[in-house]
């Protein structure tokens, strides 16, 4: 139970913490996570991530900067001479981005689709009056 109330409150620092800086600096969510890449890659190579994986789980592996620290040990072994991390990570990275192709043509076409009702909602009152 410890390790789950650790979990929670390490990830949630990590959450409120991108938060803030999206908030104060106004950034983009793209760009925030590109921070937060970043910031796992740096704290993995500095030995950091392996003492808060240690102690929080889950709590730092399922973030954002849990894939700047799985991006790192890829870099690490691609440089011993093992690919299969890099790849993994490319395969990873290659279908949350068609989710993302997916998901944001999903809202287009949502978006779209009221803002034509609402056109045909005020062409039908412009002809009662």
């Amino acid at each position: 139970m410890e390790g789950i109330v650790a979990a929670f409150f390490i990830g949630g620092a990590f959450c409120a913490t991108f938060q803030v800086i999206q908030n104060y600096t106004g950034s983009i969510p793209p760009k925030i996570l590109l921070v937060g890449i970043g910031a796992g890659a740096l704290a993995a190579a500095l030995g950091i991530m392996g003492a808060l994986g240690g102690f929080a789980g889950a709590g730092t592996g399922i973030l954002v900067i849990g894939f700047g620290e799985a991006v790192y040990m890829a870099v690490r072994g691609m440089l011993a001479g093992d690919w299969t991390g890099i790849l993994t990570n490319l395969v990873v990275l290659i279908v949350f981005c068609c989710m993302g192709v997916v998901a944001g043509a999903g809202h287009l076409a949502r978006v779209k689709g009221r803002s034509a009702v609402r056109r045909r909602m005020s062409d039908a009152d412009a002809a009662v009056e």
